[in-house]
């Protein structure tokens, strides 16, 4: 929002509550008022080779060239790690058939060295920490579960935890008379091993309308495949949407065995092209019109707004001075919207959307699209409306987990951005980056996406200065650059437009 001129702060004070007085005696409330503006983008050159969430304005459908990045602060303390095991528990570990992601019911978890009510305190963790069930009393009343960066194990009561799938798949295990031997729960990951389990391929952006980059998700057969913005690779990784905003404009697909790339859809500064699941459409986000109004108190209004406001009158009187609609500014925004696109053929179809969509994401089993807009996190589908899923102005950029039981989010912060994670329903779970900066300032880690088998995240982040790649385990253990041998000559950008700069698929 423009400030207010330089030497009036008390007149745009009496402005405003002179302003909320004519409503509410002339309209019953404030009216309406049209979404922020929305900054012309940053497009690339096509190249030849206190922790609480602070609401703050819905990110732009793309950044200003202009806009300075803010000076951040120095990075608060990070949250005290889970304790790690004080004790090996006593009973057999289950072979694991399945992996079920858990949290607390509670605002703390409890875990034992036995699956029984007396036996010895391992740790307490907090009630948002995530749980990985591995293993199960034939009776159901205890699970075995890790926990931490070390992946450190014991037994939690159910009915302290909430489970997310059918407990009916992880392994029955009762307990042992004798303990095993102790594997040293402190010893660090083998990340190269790891690494070179990574499964399925990843596509990814230098920039906002720079490079677009293929490879595997080890890091190996790193190759350019076109440029662009908004990287989404389809479900079965043949194929290669993507953005592009110089002529002609629109969403384009690419076939990867081929390269042969073909505009399915016009648009005007179209954003986050996302695949349904069987393939047959793209879900993306456009700029459906712009619109010039005023920059006021309450919010950017058109003239026919303000006289409403001002009682009819295009000028109004108070204790504090005259004001009149030619005293604010005139700027304009974008109206964004939901297109539905056929990656086959022509149809298209406008779905149900508030005028500032953005960040549009298909759910993996369901037609349903869940987008950001109107200061949180919507639910639309071809044939529904748009309706609420959480209320939070510092969430952005959505990523379903393959299975659609977690949703991967963004979460602006006083200073700086984190990846959290929310149940289906939009609940927090968890805050899954927090790690300490390189930079004297608190770190940004943004734009998560999931692997194909939903057990990582790979995200980027500034924490060594540069941004760089990274992946992560689901429940945040395990932050580590991605493919640095392979990326190692390659610079990346994030102008925080809610960019989609990373996708995985198989």
């Amino acid at each position: 929002m423009t400030a207010a001129p330089a030497g009036r702060p008390g007149r745009w004070l009496g402005l405003s509550l002179l302003i909320a007085a004519l409503t509410l005696a002339a309209c019953g409330g404030l009216l309406p008022t049209p979404a922020p503006p929305t900054p012309t983008p940053l497009l690339l050159a096509h190249a030849a080779g206190s922790e609480e969430p602070q609401p703050r304005p819905a990110t732009p459908i793309a950044a200003s060239p202009a806009a300075a990045r803010p000076t951040v602060a120095a990075r608060p303390a990070s949250p005290t790690p889970p304790p790690t095991a004080a004790a090996s528990p006593t009973a057999a570990r289950p072979t694991a058939a399945a992996r079920l992601m858990a949290v607390g019911r509670r605002a703390s978890i409890v875990l034992r060295a036995d699956p029984a009510a007396t036996a010895a305190v391992v740790a307490r963790l907090d009630g948002s920490a995530v749980l990985w069930v591995e293993g199960r009393t034939p009776d159901g009343r205890w699970l075995w579960v890790s926990y931490g960066d070390a992946g450190a194990h014991a037994w939690a009561a159910a009915a302290d935890v909430q489970v997310f799938g059918d407990l009916a798949a992880v392994a029955q295990e009762a307990a042992a008379a004798a303990p095993p031997a102790a594997a040293p729960q402190d010893a660090p990951r083998p990340t190269a091993t790891a690494a070179a389990r990574l499964p399925g391929k990843i596509a990814f952006q230098t920039a906002a309308g720079g490079d677009i980059y293929v490879m595997d998700a080890t890091g190996a057969n790193l190759r350019r495949v076109t440029y662009g913005l908004d990287p989404a690779l389809s479900p079965d990784g043949a194929q290669l949407a993507f953005a592009r905003w110089d002529a002609p404009h629109g969403v384009f697909v690419i076939d990867l065995a081929t390269g042969v790339e073909r505009r399915i859809a016009s648009a005007d500064r179209p954003r986050s092209p996302t695949w349904q699941a069987n393939a047959a459409t793209l879900v993306f986000a456009q700029v459906s019109r712009d619109v010039t109004c005023r920059q006021t108190p309450f919010g950017c209004l058109t003239d026919e707004a303000l006289r409403r406001q001002f009682g009819g009158h295009d000028c109004v009187s108070s204790p504090f001075g005259q004001y009149c609609i030619g005293d604010f500014p005139v700027t304009q925004i974008s109206e964004t919207g939901l297109v539905q696109a056929a990656v086959q053929g022509e149809g298209r179809l406008d779905l149900p959307a508030l005028n500032d969509a953005q960040s549009p994401a298909w759910h993996p089993q369901r037609a349903e699209v869940l987008y950001r807009g109107g200061g949180g996190l919507q639910i639309t589908a071809p044939d529904g409306v748009t309706r609420l899923l959480v209320s939070d102005a510092s969430i952005n950029s959505p990523a379903w987990s393959p299975d659609g039981s977690r949703i991967a989010v963004q979460v602006q912060l006083h200073d700086h951005t984190d990846i959290f994670l929310l149940d289906a329903a939009g609940n927090r779970l968890a805050r899954l980056t927090a790690p300490a900066s390189a930079i004297g300032a608190a770190a940004d880690n943004v734009a998560p996406a999931w692997s194909p088998d939903g057990r990582y995240l790979a995200f980027l982040s500034n924490r060594d200065g540069a941004w760089r790649l990274y992946r992560m385990n689901a429940d945040g253990s395990d932050q580590v650059p991605l493919a640095p041998a392979a990326l190692a000559g390659l610079a990346l950008r994030y102008d925080f437009a809610a960019e989609r700069a990373v996708s995985w698929s198989r």
